[in-house]
């Protein structure tokens, strides 16, 4: 299950529970509508689920984001928190991945929250 927070200066998406692809793309598909994503940065939160998918769905999220990115964003900035070393090595893999991507923003993995939401709030 995940949710999605607008605060004053970025969204979060909150993942719970048992996390398979379909809910990775379900939520994507959710910020994509979202009225601020085009200009809010964002995180991504897995602390305390469980990731149910593979580096091969990572790669489809990454062409989805590619193809469906808003053309006149402002946004520059995508933090993902886990809590696990093995979800963090996963999610630092798929940060390396967007960066190959060329991506319009950065994407930057983190173990701990309040340091994700700092990066996320810095130039």
């Amino acid at each position: 299950m995940h949710f999605i927070e607008s605060g004053a200066s970025y969204i979060s998406v909150i993942f719970s529970g048992a996390v398979d692809q379909e809910q990775l793309f379900r939520a994507l598909r959710d910020i994509f509508i979202h009225p601020e994503y085009p200009f809010k940065n964002s995180i991504w939160v897995f602390e305390g689920c469980e990731c149910d998918f593979s580096n091969i769905s990572m790669f489809e999220l990454l062409q989805m984001v590619r193809a469906y990115y808003p053309k006149k964003a402002t946004r520059a900035k995508t933090a993902i928190v886990t809590s696990t070393s093995m979800h963090h090595a996963m999610a630092q893999l798929f940060c390396e991945d967007a960066d190959d991507l060329a991506l319009a923003f950065t994407m930057k993995a983190f173990m701990d929250r309040s340091e994700a939401i700092a990066w996320l709030g810095s130039a």
